[in-house]
């Protein structure tokens, strides 16, 4: 007998009966489903959300044993799995059949143990009813489907393209921003991999929707999906497509790769997808040909892929997120969007450019900033990018008056004016004590242009000097701009 479990307490220095029905009230009122248990497997923690999904009133689960409650097919508990291995478990798919009520339960869930000091004293999942997101996976996969047999029948029909935007979108005439565009320009016609890597807010689509309204394939399919948005199992069917039977409800679906041949398929953020469905997916590239989920037959595509990340590349790599050997064959050509913060010598053409596009949206005519806001303008880190620029210029244009003329800071609603105004004064500390990003770049710089003279300008030496790859040390010529004579 393990007689009554022990109460799991998370911190609680100086807990109060408040505290504890604050935190009660707290863990009910979240939509997802939570459960804990102590090191034994004792459940002491389950919420309203869980009683939905499981169909349970928790008086019939708390103090109850995991393995007492539910039935996990032969498989270990997540709890327990957690406490014995003592590591987080993510985005785990799992799926069981509640004893008392007899429910099949589908989740994605992700669990961590809890500890008070160095010692294990339970565990916590929270999980998200799967059996919805496959509801809506499915939904989106029959839209795909329908979008795909539509664009089948306009082939032949000249202008029919699903990109929106052309280079002539991408405003800017920075160095940086130029060398990215150039190298655009000349691998557009072609139909080599690019990856295009850059910060949130970049301009990164923009781009990609800007290579196929260039190349040869701009009357073909072009398909972009965010990997870190769908589960893994789910992607899979989506992309490589799925046979009858190949599981439950699955039907002969073509995947994206077969519904954007001859056309480009974008796939973002692809430093997100699993490493396994990376795998899989450097086979399809290897090969040229697809094998549907459930299928033994090889489809043959003629897809152009541009792959979208939101880290560096190399760092991606280092830190176990993107496959080496994936990463020579989507980056032909790996590009990169220079954040904001590198290119505010941009900042005019830009405010031009959102201050015309919202004059035309609230009907206004508003002629530029303030002096004083540009200065602020000037100094902000901008971490969200051109994307948080055109939501600052937005906000601020949306409390004008249809007689004013410029923008000013007392414009700005007062979240945005207090965010804005700290991030200046931050921006400016940075500039005084030089960071240690930008000091960084600048070795980095000098070390790779005096090797690159030194060598003659001749990279395989000059990379095999430094000890680089030669792909690497082109990324490196390519992001401080260095000119090859």
């Amino acid at each position: 007998m393990h007689g009554e479990p022990k109460k799991v307490e998370l911190n609680k220095p100086k807990t109060t009966r408040l505290n504890e029905v604050q935190l009660e009230k707290m863990i009910d009122s979240i939509d997802e489903a939570i459960i804990g248990c102590d090191k034994e497997g004792y459940i002491n923690i389950y919420n309203s959300a869980n009683e939905r999904c499981e169909k349970m009133n928790r008086k019939n689960v708390l103090n109850k044993h995991v393995d007492k409650v539910y039935d996990f097919h032969g498989k270990k508990s997540l709890l327990m799995q957690a406490i014995s291995e003592n590591r987080p478990i993510l985005d785990q798919y799992q799926e069981y059949t509640t004893e008392s009520s007899g429910t099949y339960v589908e989740i994605i869930c992700s669990t961590v143990p809890i500890k008070e000091g160095n010692e294990i004293i339970g565990a916590v999942s929270v999980m998200k009813d799967y059996s919805k997101v496959k509801k809506l996976s499915k939904i989106i996969m029959d839209l795909q489907s329908n979008l795909y047999s539509a664009s089948q029948e306009k082939t032949a029909k000249p202008g029919i393209t699903s990109a929106k935007h052309s280079f002539s979108d991408i405003i800017g005439e920075n160095p940086l921003l130029r060398d990215t565009m150039a190298w655009a320009r000349k691998t557009a016609e072609n139909s080599l991999p690019i990856l295009i890597s850059g910060e949130t807010g970049t301009g990164k689509e923009l781009l990609a929707q800007g290579i196929h309204s260039a190349g040869s394939r701009r009357e073909k399919p072009f398909i972009a999906i965010n990997c870190a948005a769908i589960p893994e199992n789910l992607l899979e069917g989506l992309l490589f497509g799925t046979v009858k039977g190949a599981f439950t409800g699955a039907i002969d679906r073509p995947g994206l790769f077969e519904q954007a041949t001859e056309g480009t398929l974008v796939l973002d953020e692809i430093n997100s997808m699993s490493i396994p469905l990376q795998s899989k997916l450097l086979r399809v590239i290897q090969e040229e040909a697809v094998r549907r989920v459930g299928d033994i037959k090889e489809r043959k595509i003629n897809t152009r892929l541009i792959s979208i990340s939101n880290r560096e590349p190399l760092q991606a790599i280092r830190q176990g997120q993107l496959r080496e050997d994936l990463y020579y064959r989507i980056a032909y050509i790996s590009l990169s969007m220079p954040p904001l913060r590198k290119r505010l010598d941009d900042l005019p053409l830009l405010l031009n450019y959102l201050i015309d596009k919202y004059n035309k949206k609230l009907n206004l005519e508003v002629k530029s900033v303030t002096p004083e806001l540009f200065s602020l303008l000037e100094m902000y880190s901008w971490p969200g990018n051109i994307r948080e620029l055109e939501h600052v210029l937005a906000a601020g244009m949306s409390s004008l008056g249809s007689r004013d003329k410029n923008i000013s800071l007392d414009h700005l609603p007062p979240n945005i004016r207090h965010k804005f105004s700290a991030g200046s004064l931050q921006k400016r500390n940075r500039r005084n004590n030089f960071s240690l990003e930008s000091t960084l770049d600048r070795v980095e710089r000098r070390v790779v242009e005096t090797v690159l003279k030194r060598n003659n300008w001749n990279v395989s030496k000059a990379a095999r000097e430094l000890g680089l790859k030669r792909q690497s040390l082109q990324y490196r010529i390519r992001k401080y701009s260095l000119n090859i004579t």
